[in-house]
């Protein structure tokens, strides 16, 4: 496997360069993004964790919650 650079135009990806015998291979692209945009996506996950999670109708906060008696 060889790492390829290129250019995201619509829904279609542009290489710097041609890759040999890769006609019909499947691609895997991973996009690199800005360091702002990945810190907002790690602020708003951390903020989704922050809130809990539903559970039926009581929220928990904590793992540990789950295993204290009902009140």
């Amino acid at each position: 496997m060889k790492p390829y650079r290129g250019i995201v135009k619509g829904n279609t990806v542009i290489l710097e360069e041609t890759p040999e015998g890769a006609e019909g291979a499947e691609a895997i692209v991973l996009l690199k993004v800005s360091e702002d945009e990945d810190w907002e996506s790690v602020r708003r996950q951390k903020a989704m964790l922050q809130k809990g999670f539903a559970m039926g109708k009581l929220r928990y906060k904590k793992r540990e919650d789950l295993h204290r008696g009902r009140k």
